[in-house]
């Protein structure tokens, strides 16, 4: 897989010296911040004309702007790349994207106790190897940093620290449709300690965002978004249906039941989200079994159900698969069947030609979500049956469980 990514990266070398990246939408609201201009951060001609200054060949190619559609704070994190030139500033960040990626596999390395004794090589290979975080990689998109900040969160969640936990996860609402309905059962759940440190970074994040843009921008930011998913005009239109629920629904009925689309996507993301909300509860119990598969089914909740999500976003499900594999090398509690598909959809998600033949060739990455809704649904089936019953008493930490 490394390899044919590699092969990949070379032939995709002369997109990203015209700015075909991703990376271009972070590249232009660091200009235009540059310029003293921040309140008009989400004017469409206005980003298209900072476009057409730096990445003019790239812009003639996609047929429109690629809009920043991110919150506003996240702007200022990459103002100061403004300072040097498009490609300078994407080998950058590529560079700090890197090194979040080894971070992330040396940190859960030294925590897991048998994937831990594998030579770090083959731990680089692994997180190279996985679709989803080269095509963040190339692109230069900051999914690596929400990756980041959920497996700091994980550390914490095994060492009980509730407050830790909800801060690093609130840092990763830059992408928040990859927050939002992991925080879901946390909510329903009272767990204070956690909303209090998500609630708490939310609202500096939303403080520097308002001292970036203005009050305008800031208030016309959601609109800004549901109207870009509805824009038919942008790049990723062409991609076809996402990788989640949606992307299943709105696949698989009629076109001219809207309506019926959208209640049947509400009605099914209810359902993840009630069912891993009661697997949560599961999880902070005393005597509760392998607690840390909730983190994992987490995970792939909010990729299921997250509104906007592409093969990039899904480098989050890296951390998820480390929890599981680790868990079936370590347990031999799981039914036959449900270990069979369990690393069925762990193979799958490591195939890079599975990712590429369902965007390039088929044109149905809503498929790669048929895969996601079988590994939730078998990994919920089988930590649910290893619980105790109801009786046992509430957990108030994690931090009995010993790490390597």
């Amino acid at each position: 897989m490394l390899l044919l990514h590699v092969f990949l990266a070379w032939r995709s070398r002369g997109g990203v010296y015209i700015g075909l990246p991703d990376f271009s939408i972070f590249y232009t609201a660091a200009e235009i911040l540059h310029q003293g201009r921040g309140p008009e951060l989400y004017d469409d001609r206005l980003q298209e004309n900072v476009q057409l200054s730096f990445s003019p060949i790239a812009l003639e190619k996609r047929g429109s702007a690629l809009p920043f559609n991110h919150p506003p704070f996240e702007a200022l994190v990459f103002a100061p790349f403004a300072r040097l030139s498009y490609l300078g500033a994407y080998l950058v960040w590529f560079g700090i994207d890197l090194g979040m990626v080894l971070v992330v596999l040396v940190l859960l390395r030294r925590n897991f106790a048998i994937l831990g004794s594998a030579p770090l090589y083959l731990w680089m290979l692994a997180g190279l190897g996985f679709y989803p975080v080269f095509v963040a990689l190339l692109q230069g998109q900051d999914s690596i940093f929400v990756l980041f900040c959920y497996t700091i969160a994980f550390l914490s969640f095994r060492r009980g620290r509730e407050f830790r936990e909800g801060a690093w996860v609130g840092l990763g609402l830059c992408k928040f449709h990859l927050v939002l309905p992991f925080v879901f059962p946390l909510f329903v759940l009272d767990r204070r300690k956690f909303m209090a440190a998500f609630l708490l970074v939310a609202v500096v994040l939303a403080l520097l965002g308002l001292a970036a843009v203005g009050w305008n921008a800031s208030l016309g930011y959601p609109a800004y978004v549901w109207a870009g998913e509805r824009n038919q005009s942008y790049a990723w239109a062409l991609l076809g249906h996402v990788s989640n629920v949606r992307g299943l629904v709105e696949s698989l009925c009629p076109p001219g039941n809207p309506r019926t689309r959208t209640w049947l996507i509400l009605v099914i993301c209810l359902m993840l989200l009630t069912s891993l909300t009661y697997a949560v509860r599961k999880a902070f119990l005393m005597s509760a079994v392998s607690p840390e598969l909730v983190f994992a089914l987490s995970l792939i909740a909010t990729a299921l159900t997250s509104y906007h999500i592409y093969f990039h976003d899904l480098s989050i499900l890296l951390l998820a698969v480390l929890i599981v594999l680790e868990f079936l090398l370590s347990s031999e509690k799981l039914n036959r069947w449900g270990k069979r598909a369990l690393y069925g959809c762990i193979g799958t998600l490591f195939c890079s030609p599975v990712y590429m033949l369902l965007t390039i060739r088929y044109k149905h990455s809503e498929l790669l979500g048929a895969v996601l809704l079988l590994f939730f649904v078998v990994l919920l089936v089988e930590f649910l049956r290893m619980q105790p019953g109801s009786d046992a008493q509430p957990a108030p930490a994690l931090a009995n469980r010993q790490l390597r």
